[in-house]
């Protein structure tokens, strides 16, 4: 197999253009890269570069080749720097980013217990909707990001996708809001009043937009910006709390608000009403040592999550049907039962 040094030779020949810029980057004479790169493509059997014109360009072989040869240095600068970070050479960190639902989930828990292995950790997460993250990822400015990845399917061939949970979702109102009193909810119904939430996936949008002709769709995506377009989880809590909207949650976000009375569950419930979140980067790249113990740290804490709320559906489900109004009925008599006394039977 050829020697990595020519690898580089090759490599540096295609932003170079020529072979004598190729060889000032390297130091060399042009002579002795053409020398390098001939006795390179001997080893393999075939011709890498077209020498037919000035400018050296690859062909379909030397393009396979350079392919792999990057993707082979990238992962060895991926292992170098795990390593370094596992020999504590350098803080560990961790660029990345979240959509609100995803980050109402497992994330704070699986950084907690990061926080705490090694109080060295630095991290820094951006907050957006699908199609910002995908961008950020794609453009290089995050390693990778956590979201619902409903969206995922426009970029099959650019974005690695990794599933992590799928998680029921609820409209949600405050204590005393006008929608509990109603005796039937339809989407609808719920509909009427202002929705606060982040930018809501196509599988969702549509029913939504069926609902509610006025709503705004994106062409290009199928996505819907609700009245209320808010990233942030507190604060779509505080505008629900404060007057009549509607938020839409996991029921996990919600829990601690639903057991001190302060924000109830409606009554409504549809298939399609679910997230499905994953972990996705970028398809050539291998994600940070450090960035793959997040996400195992994130799995562990994101099956304590579905197991408890998996006991918190049951509860809801149970005193759902507890509060349903039975259909009352009355057991006729005998005819002249009620008018006969009830006699004692004769002793023999």
């Amino acid at each position: 197999m050829a020697k990595t040094p020519r690898l580089l030779d090759l490599l540096s020949l295609v932003p170079a253009g020529d072979l004598a810029r190729g060889a000032m980057a390297l130091g060399i004479a042009p002579d002795a890269l053409k020398k390098r790169v001939e006795q390179f493509e001997s080893a393999l059997g075939f011709k890498l570069m077209d020498r037919a014109t000035k400018a050296l360009k690859p062909g379909e072989a030397g393009r396979l080749v350079i392919d792999h040869a990057n993707r082979i240095f990238s992962q060895a600068r991926d292992l170098t720097r795990d390593l370094e970070e596992l020999a504590g050479l350098q803080a560990p960190a961790l660029l990345f980013g979240v959509d609100m639902l995803a980050a109402e989930l497992p994330l704070g828990a699986a950084l907690g217990r990061m926080a705490s292995a090694n109080t060295r950790l630095r991290v820094q997460a951006l907050l957006g909707n699908f199609e910002f993250l995908a961008k950020e990822v794609l453009g290089g400015r995050l390693e990778f990001a956590i979201a619902d990845t409903t969206s995922a399917e426009r970029h099959p061939t650019r974005l690695a996708i990794e599933p992590i949970a799928e998680h029921r979702v609820f409209f949600f109102v405050r204590r005393g809001h006008p929608l509990l009193a109603a005796k039937a909810l339809t989407l609808e119904s719920i509909l009427e009043f202002p929705l606060v939430a982040p930018r809501l996936p196509q599988r969702i949008a549509v029913h939504v937009a069926k609902a509610k002709p006025q709503s705004k769709i994106d062409r290009d995506t199928g996505d819907l910006n609700p009245e209320l377009m808010l990233d942030t989880f507190s604060t779509v809590r505080n505008v629900v709390l404060a007057g009549d909207a509607v938020g839409l949650a996991p029921y996990s976000a919600l829990d601690a608000d639903l057991r001190a009375g302060r924000l109830r569950i409606l009554a409504f419930n549809a298939p399609w009403l679910h997230m499905s979140y994953g972990l996705f980067y970028p398809r050539r790249q291998a994600i940070s040592r450090v960035g793959q113990l997040f996400v195992t740290q994130l799995r562990q804490v994101e099956s304590a999550i579905q197991a408890r709320e998996q006991r918190a559906l049951v509860r809801l489900e149970a005193r759902g049907r507890r509060a349903r109004p039975r259909a009352k009925t009355r057991s006729r008599p005998a005819r002249g039962a009620a008018a006969r006394p009830a006699t004692r039977p004769r002793r023999p």
